[in-house]
């Protein structure tokens, strides 16, 4: 079963990268959002106030967040980054 992952920034603009052991992927077909699906395992990008919405199967394997006021969460929980790097 497929997991929701959002990240946002509050205030200044974060990058990003996220990798897993299964898929992510975002959950529209024609995306407006400005994050690059790199292997099908791995996004990256740069996200601001309006946040971006990905679909993960599998496990989060790391997380890698540039700004100190980037905001992650899986399924609407919460998560520190810092628990997700490698």
């Amino acid at each position: 079963m497929p997991h929701e992952l959002t990240i946002g920034s509050r205030g200044e603009p974060s990058n990003f990268e996220i990798t897993v052991d299964g898929t992510i992927e975002t959950p529209f077909e024609n995306p407006t959002q400005e994050a690059i699906i790199a292997s099908g395992s791995t996004v990256e990008g740069s996200v601001d106030d309006d946040g971006l919405e990905f679909q993960v199967s599998g496990t989060i394997t790391s997380i890698t967040v540039t700004g100190a006021d980037a905001v992650v969460s899986i399924d609407g929980e919460a998560i520190d980054p810092v628990d997700y790097c490698t």
